[in-house]
């Protein structure tokens, strides 16, 4: 009983969630064609090496170096985000227009444990800015270290091609989509579900029913205007008939008397 009751409340308020569903899937449309800039990245990945020295004239992996490298990662780490780096390549690269801060806030620095390679990744509106952003801190970090730490155990593992044309990161949209869908649905069906919940009219026999606890006998149906004025009403159950005609036999003998 309970799953009719369900069924029904859908088929009578289906156009609720129907209709959030159009509203709220066309609003992320919009939004994300119309306020959503496109952002493109750019990465370059840097290796900390210098592990091998000399002996007997032959060149042999040393473990202490690797191990003192390792340890400098995150070293170099905050290096790489110091504002006397982003500063430098803000001064170095006055094309790119920006602040030493808002070139740190496009800059990111990942690592690997156990690993020797430093990953820059820069993002921006545009793929050469992002380009010109993750080179100029590159060049910038490394002249640092030389200058700050006397080191030159950096060098670049790969860099981005200035001539490729990649699409934006955030160019699919199919995430927000469904989980638009979804709200819309969930809310719609929990408004109808509430009006359902809050409406206490008797549409129907089986609203008396199961709120009366009763059982219908008859029932009188639906009688247009138009219908009454052409004649056309007719007793609508067996019971309106046969009391119609009880009520006849009862007037013939008092008309009689008459």
């Amino acid at each position: 009983m309970e799953l009719q009751h369900y069924l029904k409340v859908v088929k009578r308020y289906w156009w609720i969630p129907a209709l959030l569903i159009v509203v709220i899937c066309t609003a992320a449309y919009v939004y994300t064609n119309k306020y959503v800039k496109p952002v493109y990245q750019a990465s370059t990945d840097l290796i900390v090496n210098k592990t091998e020295s000399t002996v007997a004239g032959q060149q042999i992996i040393d473990q202490n170096s690797i191990n003192t490298n390792l340890m400098l990662i995150n070293t170099y780490k905050q290096i790489i985000k110091s504002p006397s780096v982003m500063k430098r390549v803000a001064d170095e690269h006055p094309e790119l227009g920006m602040t030493a801060s808002q070139i740190s806030d496009k800059v990111a620095v990942n690592t690997m444990k156990d690993a020797q390679i430093i990953t820059l990744v820069a993002k921006a509106d545009d793929y050469g800015t992002a380009v010109q952003i993750v080179n100029g801190v590159s060049n910038a970090f490394r002249g640092s270290v030389t200058e700050l730490m006397k080191l030159n155990n950096i060098t670049a593992l790969t860099e981005p091609d200035p001539l490729a044309a990649p699409g934006p990161i955030n160019s699919s949209h199919t995430v927000l989509y469904i989980f638009s869908f979804l709200l819309a649905a969930l809310l719609g069906f929990g408004i109808a579900f509430l009006v359902d919940y809050l409406d206490d009219k008797v549409r129907t026999a089986d609203d008396i029913e199961s709120e009366l606890g009763i059982t219908m006998l008859a029932s009188i149906g639906r009688i247009k205007q138009k219908d009454t004025a052409q004649g056309k009403v007719r007793t609508a159950t067996p019971f309106a008939r046969e009391a119609a005609v009880r009520g006849k036999q009862e007037l013939r003998p008092a008309e009689e008397q008459r």
